[in-house]
């Protein structure tokens, strides 16, 4: 009878082993996909996490305290701030549905960086960093593929603008940052060949030249300067990362020349070929890359830093920015840079504090030999690269940025899994 109980128990461990593998593989797939539902950006990432934070919390949930503390005082202060301050400051209405919703979103990312603290074992942080990165770089080639055999009636799915490419996300650019945030796990992975880095590279690079994101293709060129910088300060010199590096700057430069030399040839009508034209002006006109076609981003930026200048301390509260923005200078909008939204909602403490704990998990993971090994520098490589495409997006309710955060927090923290991790890495 105890074999029996015993068998079942086992069988039973199984399937809960299982579950939680299909439950982390169908999550890390959905960081991909975004859509509006309801005047709100939803994923199907959002009805998985639940679930496992179930798995977690029947193994023992890990609260971060820190964390959670900084929460609760944020929450306080951004709600009172949007119904208090705010309405009397700028003189306008305050609207509970904005606040309500942005408030929904803000609670949605510490839901995920609570689940990415609680991915205590090396193996589904893999499993989880796999996925998100083969599924973009699948979304990416199917992307290529249906620009290649003509079938751009597909792209109405998942369209914006009658041309540019955005996979299985809403907005163009959001998509790119995405692409670009996988290739770490596939450059930083010793058991990938050079050659499979360099086609993985070029096929990336492709999707995100589809998806015409200007803002893509800058934080593109410059992780890859970053990814070489670091090759060559090593102490103990990579030749293939470098050769790698170089080897993709000599890329983009060439690119960079074909596109200048296509706009200048009058028998060649770039107008057909929308995202071609948008990456075109970097190298061509870099201010009417910033500030024309689409994207006027100083008017954005300027109304941004006058709210910033005009609430330094409380800013403007949560779900209060488009309003006064509105009010301000005509322009409802986000800020469409992650430092401004995130000074001007959030104010100067709480943004500091945020920006400053950032800055120390980075530099933590970069100069620490005890913590430096390649499934950290993956997850450090993602935050980078979500920071540096921050500049021109607002991806401060981006929820790979906070889950994958939550990953490295916890990671930084346990010592006795920074020992083991620096083992495996030697």
């Amino acid at each position: 009878m105890r074999n029996i109980y015993s068998l079942t128990a086992v069988q039973n461990m199984e399937m809960e082993r299982n579950l939680y593998f299909y439950l982390v593989v169908l999550f890390s797939f959905f960081l991909n996909q975004t859509s509006i539902f309801g005047g709100i950006n939803f994923s199907l990432s959002d009805l998985i996490i639940p679930f496992l934070l179930f798995f977690v919390a029947c193994k023992g949930i890990k609260v971060p305290g820190f964390h959670f503390v900084y929460f609760l005082l944020l929450s306080v202060v951004i709600v009172a701030t949007a119904v208090f301050y705010t309405p009397y400051k700028f003189g306008v209405a305050f609207d509970i549905n904005l606040v309500m919703k942005e408030y929904v979103k803000l609670a949605a990312v510490f839901m995920y960086l609570f689940a990415g603290y609680n991915f205590t074992q090396e193996k589904m942080v893999r499993l989880s960093m796999k996925w998100y990165s083969y599924t973009a770089l699948f979304v990416g080639i199917i992307g290529i593929f249906i620009n290649i055999l003509g079938m751009k009636f597909l792209l109405q799915i998942y369209n914006f603008g009658a041309d540019r490419y955005n996979g299985l996300m809403n907005d163009p650019n959001y998509f790119a940052i995405i692409q670009i945030s996988a290739l770490p796990f596939f450059l930083r992975n010793k058991n990938i060949s050079l050659k499979a880095k360099v086609i993985i590279y070029c096929l990336m690079m492709l999707s995100i030249l589809l998806s015409g994101s200007k803002t893509g293709f800058i934080t593109l060129i410059m992780y890859t300067m970053l990814f070489v910088l670091g090759g060559i300060l090593k102490n103990k010199m990579r030749v293939k990362t470098i050769l790698f590096g170089f080897s993709a700057i000599i890329i983009i430069l060439l690119l960079g020349g074909t596109l200048q030399l296509i706009q200048s040839n009058l028998t060649f009508n770039l107008d057909k070929y929308v995202q071609f034209q948008r990456i075109s002006l970097l190298f061509t006109n870099f201010d009417a890359a910033i500030n024309g076609n689409g994207s006027g981003r100083l008017p954005i930026w300027l109304t941004g830093m006058h709210l910033i200048s005009s609430s330094p301390l409380f800013g403007v509260g949560v779900g209060m920015y488009p309003v006064v923005s509105n009010k301000v200078s005509g322009i409802e909008s986000v800020a469409h840079n992650t430092y401004i939204q995130v000074y001007s909602e959030w104010g100067g403490l709480f943004a500091t504090i945020l920006f400053l704990y950032l800055a120390a998990i980075l530099l933590k993971v970069t100069f620490s030999k005890k913590i430096k090994n390649e499934t950290n520098l993956i997850l450090r490589d993602i935050l980078i690269i979500m920071l540096i495409g921050s500049i021109a997006i607002s991806l401060n309710n981006a929820r790979m940025f906070w889950f994958f955060l939550g990953v490295l927090a916890y990671r930084m923290i346990d010592k006795q899994r920074i020992k083991l991790h620096s083992g495996i890495s030697k």
